[in-house]
C-alpha cells in the first residue's frame, strides 16, 4: 500500500511539474508572439516621434513669438474691374468691403484713427483733406485694399496668425470718356 501511495504521489508530482512547465511555456510563447508582433509593428510603423511639450519654443504675439514677417505689405483686389473675367466675378462674389470702408472712414472722422497720406507717411492728413478726396472718387469705387501685417507662426498648433496693423485704401482710375480701367490710385493709410 505504501508502495502504491509513493507511486501515486510520484505520478502526481511529475503531471504537476509538466503542467507547471506546459504552462510556463505557454507563457514564454505567449510573451514570444506578443514580442514578436510587437517587433514587427516597430518595424513595419513605427510610433512618432514623441515631442515634449518644452521642444515648443513660440507662442502667437508674445515676446517668444516666431514672427514670419514684420512687416508684410500685399496689395488685394476685393472689386471686379474687368468685365469679361469670370473667375475674379466668382472669386469676389461674398466679398463686401462697404462696411469696411464706412467704418474707416467714420473712425477718421470722428479722431479715432489718424489717417495718413500714402506717399507721405508720416504727414497726418486733416479731415478736410478726407472730405476733398470723398468728393473726388466714391467709396463704392474702392477697389483694392493694400494691407500691412504681421505674421506669426505658432509651432504648437500649426496656425498662421496675420495681425493687421495698417490698411490703404486704393480707388479706381478709369479713363473719364471711354469708362476703361486704368489702375488704383492710393487715398490714405490708417494705422491700425
Amino acid at each position: 500500500m505504501k508502495k502504491t501511495s509513493l507511486l501515486a504521489l510520484c505520478a502526481l508530482s511529475a503531471a504537476t511539474a509538466c503542467n507547471q512547465t506546459n504552462n510556463n511555456n505557454s507563457e514564454a510563447s505567449a510573451a514570444d508572439s506578443t514580442a514578436e508582433v510587437q517587433s514587427r509593428n516597430v518595424i513595419a510603423a513605427p510610433p512618432p516621434p514623441v515631442i515634449k511639450e518644452t521642444e515648443f519654443f513660440y507662442d502667437f504675439d508674445s515676446t517668444s513669438a516666431m514672427i514670419i514677417s514684420d512687416p508684410i505689405t500685399y496689395e488685394v483686389v476685393v472689386k471686379n474691374h474687368k468685365t469679361d473675367d469670370d473667375w475674379e466675378e466668382e472669386r469676389l462674389a461674398k466679398t463686401d468691403i462697404k462696411p469696411l470702408a464706412n467704418a474707416i472712414f467714420q473712425a477718421v472722422y470722428k479722431g479715432r484713427l489718424k489717417a495718413y497720406d500714402y506717399f507721405e507717411e508720416e504727414r497726418e492728413m486733416t479731415v478736410s483733406e478726407i472730405k476733398a478726396l470723398e468728393k473726388e472718387f466714391n467709396r463704392k469705387d474702392i477697389g483694392n485694399i493694400m494691407f500691412e501685417e504681421k505674421w506669426y507662426f505658432n509651432e504648437k498648433t500649426l496656425t498662421l496668425t496675420k495681425k493687421v496693423t495698417g490698411l490703404t485704401f486704393g480707388y479706381e482710375l478709369r479713363d473719364p470718356q471711354t469708362k476703361e480701367f486704368q489702375g488704383f490710385k492710393a487715398a490714405f493709410k490708417v494705422k491700425l
